[in-house]
């Protein structure tokens, strides 16, 4: 989030995540594994920009966990034509 945790939504955001068990920090970049924590790191986007890989990697299943269904792993090909992700000309499952 632009901002991290002085989003105007932080607030909002960190009362839905405390509700659902989760704790939010502050993220600084190369922070510890949160498996089975229930920590979510908030990342500032000014400070951290967003770098895409390839596409497949946008949107697919984890490997250790139960499938997350059909219509997660959709979302790429709406997010191509809406141009939040775009095809990286590396080999990929388009």
């Amino acid at each position: 989030m632009p901002g991290g945790s002085k989003h105007p939504a932080y607030e909002q955001i960190a009362a839905i995540a405390t509700a659902k068990g989760l704790n939010l920090k502050n993220g600084k970049g190369n922070d510890p594994d949160t498996l089975g924590k229930k920590v979510v790191y908030v990342m500032d986007s000014d400070k951290f920009p967003f770098y895409q890989g390839e596409v497949y990697h946008q949107y697919h299943n984890d490997f250790q966990s139960p499938a997350y269904g059909d219509a997660y792993n959709k979302l790429a090909d709406m997010a191509i034509p809406e141009g939040r992700i775009k095809l990286s000309g590396c080999p990929d499952r388009i």
